[in-house]
């Protein structure tokens, strides 16, 4: 019996066009990951060339900054790439979270010390100044490191020369506000919710209103989310932008 169906049917012309839509957009994902890769590779490979030709001086002040940006580079890069794992990995339950009750202050610490070479290297000025105390919250520390160091590198990438970024913490009524202020130009028009969304940033990105892919704060979300808290943005009354996490006071 000879079958009339095709055994390898052609694909209609508009499936074809979704496909290669998705392929576009995937490959523009990676492209943005490959670029906000290259600049803290680029400050370790320079390092490496300094050793390997016998012109490093441990001595020398610039040459001891140059070591601890490299540092702070890596790992900057390993945590754009936990984040892009993390995502991944979250699907539709969320990450991975272990809360525990504690006092955020060290951890934000840790977070602005992690940051001060990219501060340095942009021409900034980062404080941080802790208005709540020992109330302990519930929370993840190594998420919330990690959230940290997403939100100051983003004031980061958004201060002018010379500005300055502004950590402090916020008593609530049942909860505690970290809060990463910027001197920059604020968000403007900008949809605060579509900040976190997954990908969010990619149309902002076309319109030249933003840098990125949208995953660090995407993962912010996710992270904020599994500890029973929130994230927020908006723009400050007196100038730029303000990020804050919202975290639930720990319960006696």
């Amino acid at each position: 019996m000879i079958s009339t169906k095709e055994e390898n049917p052609v694909e209609s012309p508009v499936a074809l066009l979704e496909e290669d839509r998705d392929a576009d957009r995937w490959l523009e994902v990676f492209s943005i990951f490959v670029h906000d890769l290259e600049s803290p590779f680029a400050s370790v490979k320079y390092l490496l060339g300094q050793i390997e030709s016998d012109k490093f001086d441990r001595e020398r002040k610039d040459h001891q900054v140059l070591l601890r940006s490299s540092r702070i580079a890596l790992e900057r890069a390993e945590s754009i790439l936990y984040d892009i794992m993390a995502v991944a990995k979250a699907g539709t339950v969320g990450i991975p979270v272990s809360t525990s009750n504690l006092v955020p202050d060290a951890v934000i610490q840790e977070a602005v010390e992690l940051a001060s070479g990219s501060v340095t290297e942009y021409g900034l000025e980062v404080t941080y100044t802790n208005n709540s105390g020992n109330i302990p919250v519930k929370a993840d520390p190594k998420l919330l490191k990690r959230m940290l160091d997403n939100l100051i590198y983003n004031a980061v990438r958004h201060t002018p020369q010379g500005g300055r970024i502004s950590v402090y913490t916020e008593p609530g009524e049942n909860c505690v506000f970290i809060h990463v202020k910027d001197t920059g130009p604020g968000l403007g028009d900008i949809d605060t919710e579509g900040l976190f969304e997954k990908y969010g940033q990619l149309e902002l990105r076309r319109q030249g209103k933003h840098r990125g892919v949208g995953l660090g704060l995407y993962f912010c979300k996710l992270a904020a989310t599994g500890m029973g808290g929130t994230v927020l943005a908006d723009d400050h009354p007196k100038g730029g932008a303000v990020f804050s996490i919202r975290l639930m006071k720990a319960e006696e």
